[in-house]
């Protein structure tokens, strides 16, 4: 995992740790104003399960994870659950990225790797945005090449096919959202695992993939 440090104040006493979707990078979420006294860790590049980042001088820390990020936490979770955390919010995605019921359907999971080139990505990126143009975030996309972000969908389909019971939702979440017009993870999909975990659920009805796209702040999300 890659991850890189927003410091706002040298003396910030809260933490924002962000796990961030397939192929994305930290131009994702930049967009969004801090809370006063908020620092702010982006975790991206889900080739690995190795998260380097010292979290020891934050007295609070919101966990939010977006698409992938859900899943890439939930491995985590053992190490997240040793922080001093305030709430955890899961958009867009589910413990399960690749399941019929409860995440990506099986076929479009794998006819999306099968697929995979730059004429393809581009076209995720289009529906991930719900047809709206993100020009700085599809700018800075460019820089993840196409064979590192197959890798990285690669790994999450090995691992969740050798998967043989999946655990219960980690106790990590204390609220998801769920978009209503999500052409990636499908609503249902999602509400289904939430609402099945007992997790308190929101639901934006026209709300996109990129649901961080509308936001102006990270409080808008909790």
């Amino acid at each position: 995992m890659q991850h890189q440090l927003f410091a706002q104040h040298a003396d910030a006493e809260r933490l924002i740790l962000f796990f961030n979707g397939w192929a994305m990078t930290p131009e994702s979420v930049t967009h969004l104003s801090l809370p006063p006294g908020h620092d702010l860790a982006v975790v991206w590049d889900y080739r690995d399960d190795h998260l380097e980042l010292d979290c020891s001088r934050y007295e609070g820390i919101s966990l939010v994870a977006w698409s992938m990020g859900v899943w890439a936490a939930d491995r985590l979770s053992a190490q997240l659950s040793q922080l001093p955390l305030e709430r955890g919010i899961a958009l867009c995605g589910t413990g399960r990225p690749m399941d019929d019921l409860h995440g990506i359907p099986v076929e479009i999971f794998a006819g999306t790797l099968a697929g995979l080139n730059e004429a393809n990505r581009k076209r995720f990126n289009r529906r991930m945005c719900g047809g709206k143009i993100y020009a700085h975030l599809l700018k800075a996309l460019e820089r993840r090449s196409t064979e590192e972000i197959r890798q990285e969908l690669e790994r999450v389909q090995t691992l969740e096919l050798a998967e043989e019971q999946h655990s219960p939702a980690s106790p990590l979440w204390t609220k998801a959202w769920v978009a209503g017009e999500d052409r990636i993870f499908p609503a249902a999909n999602q509400l289904r695992y939430w609402q099945g975990a007992g997790v308190e659920t929101s639901y934006e009805a026209e709300a996109a993939h990129y649901f961080m796209g509308g936001k102006t702040c990270w409080q808008e999300l909790w």
